[in-house]
């Protein structure tokens, strides 16, 4: 089915219940996968990369304070905003 690992001991560990075909599936789209990274790791790269070649100078921009809206406009177009600052629905709950 899959080469070099174990579909349902991975399934296990994600804590997914699978179905045979999503097994099969599943397990073609992790080789497919891992069969790029196999390429990467045979591919003739330099054993060094010098970062300061990778980006030109003339890429770079000066960084200037530019305009901005301000803490007022910016909650006066807020969906909800509270004492100056915008409100977000809570989305983690306290009981981890």
């Amino acid at each position: 089915m899959a080469e070099g690992f174990d579909i349902e001991h991975l399934a296990k560990l994600a804590r997914l219940q699978l179905t045979p075909e999503e097994k099969v599936l599943y397990a073609q789209q992790l080789n497919s996968v891992l069969g790029h990274f196999r390429a990467l790791a045979e591919a003739d790269l330099p054993a060094q990369v010098d970062d300061a070649l990778v980006v030109s100078e003339a890429a770079l921009r000066a960084d200037n304070p530019g305009p901005t809206l301000g803490a007022e406009a910016v909650t006066r177009v807020a969906p909800a905003s509270r004492d100056g600052q915008i409100s977000v629905p809570r989305v983690v709950d306290d009981e981890a």
